[in-house]
């Protein structure tokens, strides 16, 4: 039982923030893809 906690520990202490900071920069880079077209797609 004392293995069950510290596994549930760590996937709460650290692997929630690291999965935010993924999803945070996957974010970011589709969001620019997306002005770019939308730069793009205005000059035309």
């Amino acid at each position: 039982m004392d293995f069950t906690v510290l596994i549930v520990g760590l996937l709460i202490g650290v692997g929630i923030p690291i999965r935010n900071k993924v999803i945070k920069e996957y974010r970011k880079k589709r969001d620019s893809k997306l002005q770019k077209r939308k730069r793009k797609n205005n000059f035309n």
